[in-house]
């Protein structure tokens, strides 16, 4: 049950959710760069070696991993800043908004 607002007692109030939102951004672009940075690194040393046996690879081979890398690190980086923004939102952030006179509590 969404309390009224203490200031103007009105009951047009929503949950605000702006550590979810600031962890979520957050985690998903470092993850994402994380992510991105550590398979280039495995994809520059796989296209070496595709190159070697099977005379193809290269750049390719390379950017491919570090966009897959990317993605599957933007996602747990995501899932981790939505796990720590909502425990923020929780313990320090304000729980709730009132949409007619704008008091956070």
């Amino acid at each position: 049950m969404i309390p009224s607002c203490p200031a103007c007692h009105s009951g047009n109030v929503e949950r605000c959710h702006y550590g979810r939102r600031i962890g979520g951004g957050v985690g998903t672009v470092a993850g994402a760069i994380s992510g991105a940075a550590g398979a280039s690194v495995g994809a520059f040393e796989g296209a070496q070696l595709g190159r070697s046996l099977l005379s193809f690879g290269g750049s390719p081979v390379a950017a491919s991993g570090a966009v897959l890398g990317a993605i599957s690190g933007g996602l747990i980086g995501c899932l981790a800043g939505l796990q720590l923004g909502a425990v923020v939102d929780e313990e320090v952030l304000c729980h709730h908004r009132c949409n007619d006179c704008s008091t956070h509590f």
